[in-house]
């Protein structure tokens, strides 16, 4: 019991660093974002004819629902 509560306390010691390991870092990120500044946002697209009344939010979900390709 003892060796758990010391492991215990040096694990809370530690500090975690969620980012160690990834494959890309942000400045990468960074790069790619400013390289697709002539690409379309089609997220802000849609939510923008969302919200002046374009599109019916329900036949958005009802589509996008059908997609079954995963």
């Amino acid at each position: 019991m003892e060796a758990l509560q010391m492991l215990k306390f040096s694990l809370k010691q530690q500090q975690l660093n969620f980012t160690e390991g990834w494959a890309v870092t942000e400045d990468e990120l960074k790069d790619y974002a400013d390289d697709d500044k002539d690409s379309v946002d089609l997220l802000g697209k849609l939510t923008s004819e969302i919200m002046e009344g374009g599109i019916d939010i329900d036949e958005v979900i009802h589509t996008v629902g059908q997609d079954d390709d995963d």
